[in-house]
């Protein structure tokens, strides 16, 4: 389980750090590509399956779909806000649109749909 564990936040580290360069570098569309192409998903899904087999995989999947809209918002909120109040200011409020947005989303999923 711990060398599992190991490969896991290797495999992470390498996306996060191929974003940061590609970012670095003034290629953002390419960063921006390399960190949402379902490569980490990819990965989750199949380690999941490892783990938790085909039940484990589709609430992991729902689980995706129902924090779009939450994710959605706060890359929104960072765009329109960083040139404005600076990065920090930026990524905590569109951390809180995200947190916010996805308690609203759990509980609206919980409570109407089941």
């Amino acid at each position: 389980m711990i060398l599992r564990l190991a490969i896991y936040f290797v495999l992470g580290g390498a996306i996060v750090a191929s974003a940061t360069y590609f970012a670095s570098v003034g290629r953002g569309f390419m960063a921006a590509f390399v960190a949402t192409v379902p490569t980490t998903s990819l990965i989750t899904f199949i380690f999941t399956h490892l783990e938790a087999g085909d039940a484990g995989v589709i609430a992991y999947a729902k689980g995706l779909l129902y924090f779009l809209p939450a994710w959605l918002s706060y890359a929104l909120a960072i765009v329109l806000t960083v040139e404005k109040i600076g990065l920090v200011k930026s990524l905590v409020l569109g951390l809180v649109v995200f947190l916010v947005l996805s308690l609203a989303t759990r509980l609206v999923v919980k409570n109407w749909l089941g």
